[in-house]
């Protein structure tokens, strides 16, 4: 799922720059070209109010700072002829002859920041940022990805009272795949009569072309053409 995905990018990041500041160093003072004092105030806060992750809407009670993510919606983007992907041939495969079915879904989810400081939501919303654009989505079948972001008005449907927000937007493109069970049970496995090539002589369709061949048969011939 995207979602745990997000989740465990963002993890992972917040706990490389937990065991190394100098990417806050990189970030803010090398590439944003902050001043040291300000890029030093980043560090200590980070260090001391070290935001966590969670899945849906912060709540008052929630620990803050924090990043919440949040699907914002998805739908199916593409879809093949009866979202039919074929068969699965691999008999070592548990799910040998099963149908696979499948579409290219496009999912929109919202990564909000909240602090209770304007310039630290601003810091960490950049830092949030850096984590996801800069993370290896592909080898976990996403095909396409875009990162957007905007500031928020105050709200108290979505917002505790007294925090900044400002949201980061992951819009991505995957393959949803599930498995039709029990689809092999519709297929028949087994053919009798002269349209049938047992052995491709012709003495046992006579001058009739077999040109049917049975793929997939498991029990063995009883001989009765």
């Amino acid at each position: 799922m995207i979602q745990r995905l997000l989740y465990k990018r963002l993890s992972e990041g917040i706990q490389k720059i937990k065991n190394d500041p100098s990417i806050i160093e990189s970030l803010f003072g090398d590439l944003f070209e902050l001043d040291v004092a300000e890029v030093n105030g980043i560090k200590t806060a980070f260090d001391l109010k070290t935001p966590k992750v969670i899945h849906g809407y912060a709540r008052s009670e929630s620990e803050f700072p924090l990043y919440s993510i949040i699907l914002g919606n998805e739908s199916e983007a593409e879809s093949y002829l009866s979202d039919d992907a074929g068969m699965i041939d691999d008999m070592d495969d548990p799910d040998y002859l099963e149908d696979r079915l499948s579409s290219i879904w496009e999912s929109t989810f919202q990564i909000m920041c909240y602090t209770e400081h304007p310039d630290l939501t601003v810091y960490y919303y950049e830092l949030a940022k850096s984590i996801i654009i800069t993370a290896d989505f592909f080898s976990w079948g996403v095909l396409d990805f875009s990162v957007s972001g905007m500031d928020l008005m105050p709200d108290p449907r979505y917002i505790p009272e007294n925090l900044f927000v400002r949201q980061l937007t992951f819009k991505a493109k995957y393959e949803f795949q599930r498995i039709e069970k029990d689809s092999k049970l519709k297929r028949a496995f087994k053919l009798d009569g002269i349209h049938v090539d047992k052995s491709g002589s012709p003495s046992d369709v006579g001058p009739v072309k077999t040109l049917v061949k049975i793929i997939g048969a498991t029990d063995e011939d009883d001989g009765n053409g």
